[in-house]
């Protein structure tokens, strides 16, 4: 396929002259200071100054090697179009972005050919130090340019903005780059949105919260948006870095126990706040299956003769201490989630102690409880070790009974789940084996109503 050339505004006849004669996507150099890239249709490459080229050249590479990249490269939708026009429109009005010089179309691939930013860092390197408050000040200021300007950078990770330093024409700036992701309908707080996916990306890099809590409040106190600000992002860049931990955890790319993911999920306040929401008043069928468990419980509580000390883990935001208060004493709540404790602490009446805590290194004596609760735990748990780490916490914790809750995957709502690739639970089976080891007699099994997925375990401990 001929060789096609786009040239971008600006570019005049010698300029363009000399990077037709010395292209060659064959003699590409790693980009130094870059992560060499060669990750399913994307590269990176140097096009080194030479002959009547009077600079070094960046060259990003994108290959449409799948029937749909190639039909958005036919439609004009890629991202290697999206990426150059956005180029070209941000440059022309003035914003931080590396030169755009040029788009190469060549067979399967495009390349994007800029002006190659000597000694640029990522931002995140200089995130410490003394350094670190005029490039947080600088990056304020361009993300606050950049909202006023009607745009915005969705994927505002520190890898995507470089920290560049002065030569002879420029002083020490930043600069955007994967700008195929600016939008160019931003929303009112797009430079909160920004500093909070910038700050979010920090933590998850394992940066030090000091040092991003700084970073926060200098951007802010550049880009006009305050103190007050600086705290509500901090708040939702760290909601945030939770999610993105989750998402990398499903995606492979990281590890962590499953009762970890599941803490992080609750641990900022505002999603802690909407759990009971969420989770059973929003539907008919919510509601059903919440009065369905408390009925249970109820029976269970009676049937057994509970009336000593009950430990409930993890309470959550308090659902059934007032229930389980209603004919034990002393009744205690745990959780791993402190917004949560927060929130069983305001809603238990009369109030209950409650410990943060996680359910695999119970901080009580053996047999401390009388009954040891724990609803809505083990279904989010798949690995069977982590199970039976849980189990015997239980089965220590408690003299008389253990009350726990699970998936059972023998359900209708189960065999749905499999279908769809999803978590289905365990069988009634395997449960009772785990119990076993673990020191627990089951009693019985009680669904949450007919062919219910959600499964209560009634277990007396074994002495």
């Amino acid at each position: 396929m001929k060789r096609r050339w786009q040239f971008a505004p600006g570019v005049d006849a010698d300029l363009a002259g000399a990077l037709r004669e010395r292209f060659d996507p064959g003699h590409l150099a790693p980009a130094p200071g870059v992560p060499e890239r060669r990750i399913g249709h994307r590269g990176y490459g140097v096009l080194a100054r030479g002959g009547a080229l009077a600079l070094d050249v960046f060259v990003k590479v994108f290959v449409h090697d799948s029937p749909g990249r190639r039909l958005r490269r036919l439609l004009g939708r890629s991202g290697a179009d999206r990426e150059f026009a956005s180029a070209v429109r941000l440059h022309e009005v003035g914003l931080a972005v590396a030169r755009p010089l040029a788009r190469v179309d060549e067979g399967a691939a495009t390349y994007l050919l800029s002006e190659f930013i000597a000694g640029a860092r990522a931002l995140g390197a200089c995130l410490e130090g003394d350094e670190a408050a005029p490039w947080a000040a600088r990056a304020g200021r361009l993300l606050a340019d950049l909202a006023a300007r009607g745009s915005w950078h969705r994927d505002a990770r520190p890898d995507n903005l470089l920290a560049a330093p002065a030569d002879a024409a420029r002083p020490e700036r930043i600069v955007l780059v994967d700008v195929r992701h600016v939008d160019f309908s931003a929303p009112g707080d797009a430079a909160e949105r920004m500093l909070v996916s910038l700050a979010a990306f920090f933590l998850v890099e394992g940066r030090d919260e000091a040092a991003v809590v700084r970073f926060v409040a200098s951007a802010a106190e550049a880009a006009g948006l305050g103190a007050a600000a600086a705290g509500a992002i901090l708040e939702a860049a760290r909601a945030f870095a939770r999610d993105l931990v989750v998402r990398e955890v499903r995606k492979g790319k990281r590890s962590a126990s499953d009762l970890e993911v599941f803490t992080w999920r609750y641990a900022a306040a505002a999603d802690a706040a909407t759990y009971c929401e969420a989770r059973f008043a929003r539907s008919r069928h919510q509601r059903k299956v919440e009065a369905a468990e408390r009925r249970i419980v109820e029976a269970i509580l009676r049937e057994c003769d509970v009336r000593g000390s009950v430990l409930d883990v993890p309470c959550g935001a308090g659902r059934f201490l007032s229930l389980l208060a209603a004919r034990a004493r002393p009744v205690v709540g745990a959780d791993a989630s402190g917004p949560m404790l927060e929130l069983a602490r305001a809603a238990a009446e009369p109030p209950r102690p409650c410990v943060r805590c996680d359910a695999r290194r119970l901080p009580f004596a053996d047999g401390a409880f009388e009954l040891v609760f724990t609803m809505r735990l083990l279904h989010r748990v798949r690995h069977r070790d982590e199970r039976a780490a849980v189990l015997k916490e239980l089965a220590r914790a408690s003299r008389r009974w253990v009350l726990f809750s699970f998936y059972n995957r023998r359900s209708l709502r189960g065999l749905r789940s499999a279908l769809r690739g999803r978590y289905a639970g365990e069988t009634r089976g395997r449960i009772a084996a785990e119990a076993a080891e673990a020191g627990l007699s089951v009693e019985r099994f009680i669904p949450v109503g007919p062919l219910a997925r959600q499964t209560l375990v009634s277990c007396r401990t074994v002495l």
